[in-house]
């Protein structure tokens, strides 16, 4: 994505020649279309500011209106769905010019509130950030200062925002660099002072699922059944970071406990302490659990409980009139038709959760997961499924014939920091996994492993466990994935012709 020159995007004054020289300058590749209040609003501002720009000289390359060079239009921070509507960053980074766009006038206090917003995604980059929005239907600017006051300014004064030099020498292309995921999206339990702190962004979906949660709970505060609440998503959706920050909002009047359905960690450990009227406790402590003195219940992962006890925990709940919130986990790749699952059926274990709720919310795609590794899981478990050719670049696929070139293998990559999640019955369990994520992880598929006639993965004896664990370790993959095969030809063979997205199994 490059940026445009605000003045050529818009001389036609026409939404669809816009939006076609958009794409044409810009070289997006999605379909973004520009509507008839966007076009509208960009040249309206464009024809605002161009008198201010040309009333004085300017000694740059290409004259006043190469200041109007460098925008992103409509540029949106991948995985969290965050849209700015006009962007100008220094090449060194040093400063922004933000400009969101208004067709009607919307009240003082929203356009602050979205502004103070892009100034918090903005500010790992630089401090100096300069905020703006225009209203076409007023022909108004508004201008967030420093300070955060907001106030009506004229397109003088950005003018002389576009003039100062920084904003010369724009950043022409690889806005991606500037806003990578990890800035943004941390998990609670891996970074918990950061989540204490309030260094954490939720992304739209969890903004809207915390306001409707919210929304639920005050609604049916004078129920006699106490109301429960469920949150389902894949790993890496962002169901911990929304239940935690949940806690955290309901906790400042009345007092949580929050369940974790493992073993504690150590950001578990931290929050517990350090978070006022929130009791933390794991798996082990759940039969010893008191609810008396506790004002709402909040259980994480509750997919990993023993059978029972989340219907149980709900009962003492409901005779106690607490409200529950709890999040888990559909495991719908572990189903034996995923694309039924996902129009709502053949998958029990979710199905059982949401009937124990009043709402049900389900989180669409995955904001930490590394996209390709969730592409070829799926294709792991369901060789059948197809959805075009993928960039399995950061998954690698490699064989040791015994163990001793097992051993080899896995030493190089640990040495390259990858971590082993173990698929070896008794080596791990689920509940070693959950909570966890990981940059690179290696796993080791051995000759117990293998595709029945149908197509489906197995694992013979032991099977549901090192499936489950192979989904476990590979949904908390973020960024790389060694797959290592031991002694098992044919499936190296099947699982390297996934790696190439080919149809057919690799012939050497």
């Amino acid at each position: 994505m490059k940026t445009v020159n605000l003045l050529l995007l818009t001389r036609t004054h026409e939404a669809r020649t816009i939006s076609m020289l958009y794409h044409a300058l810009s070289g997006r590749e999605d379909s973004k279309q520009i509507s008839d209040h966007e076009a509208a609003s960009l040249w309206s501002l464009a024809d605002r500011i161009a008198p201010d720009l040309a009333a004085d000289s300017c000694e740059c390359p290409g004259g006043w209106m190469a200041l109007l060079d460098g925008f992103y239009f409509s540029y949106v921070i991948e995985h969290i769905g965050k849209e700015f509507d006009l962007l100008k960053i220094a090449q060194d980074g040093s400063c922004i010019l933000n400009i969101e766009l208004k067709s009607e006038m919307i009240g003082e206090e929203r356009i602050k509130k979205q502004l103070e917003q892009n100034r918090y995604y903005l500010s790992h980059i630089t401090g100096t950030i300069y905020s703006f929005t225009y209203v076409m239907e007023t022909d108004q600017l508004y201008l967030l200062n420093e300070k955060g006051y907001l106030r009506e300014c004229g397109s003088a004064e950005l003018a002389a925002v576009l003039r100062k030099e920084p904003l010369r020498h724009f950043l022409a292309d690889g806005i991606d660099l500037f806003f990578k995921a990890a800035e943004y999206l941390i998990s609670p339990i891996a970074s918990p002072e950061k989540f204490l702190q309030g260094k954490y962004f939720l992304t739209n979906q969890q903004f809207d699922f915390r306001k409707r949660i919210l929304a639920f709970l005050q609604e049916h505060s004078a129920d006699c059944a106490a109301p429960a609440a469920g949150i389902s998503g894949t790993a890496g959706t962002g169901k911990t970071l929304l239940l935690l920050d949940l806690a955290l909002v309901l906790s400042r009047k009345q007092r949580v406990l929050f369940v974790h359905s493992g073993p504690l960690r150590q950001g578990h450990l931290v929050i517990d302490q350090r978070l006022k009227n929130v009791d933390i406790i794991g798996s082990g402590q759940i039969p010893d659990a008191d609810l008396s003195g506790y004002d709402y219940l909040l259980i994480d992962e509750a997919d990993h409980l023993e059978d029972g006890t989340a219907e149980c925990l709900l009962k003492m709940a409901g005779r106690m009139r607490i409200p529950v919130i709890l999040s888990y986990d559909p495991h719908e790749l572990l189903s034996d038709a995923p694309e039924e699952t996902e129009k709502g059926t053949g998958n029990a274990r979710g199905d059982h959760l949401a009937l124990l709720c009043q709402l049900h919310l389900s989180f669409s795609g995955n904001i930490r997961i590394n996209r390709p590794v969730l592409s070829f899981l799926r294709r792991l478990l369901h060789p059948a499924e197809r959805s075009g050719r993928q960039d399995y670049s950061c998954i690698d696929v490699v064989y040791a014939e015994d163990q001793a070139e097992r051993q080899l293998l896995e030493d190089y990559y640990n040495e390259k920091g990858y971590v082993l999640v173990s698929t070896d019955s008794g080596a791990q369990t689920q509940e070693d996994v959950i909570a966890r994520e990981y940059d690179k992880v290696i796993m080791i598929l051995d000759e117990t492993f293998y595709y029945d006639t149908s197509g489906r993965l197995r694992a013979g004896k032991n099977e549901e466990e090192a499936i489950a664990l192979l989904y476990e370790g590979l949904s908390r993959t973020r960024e790389n994935l060694c797959l290592l095969v031991q002694g098992n030809r044919e499936l190296f063979s099947r699982i390297l012709a996934l790696r190439l997205a080919s149809p057919e199994p690799y012939q050497s």
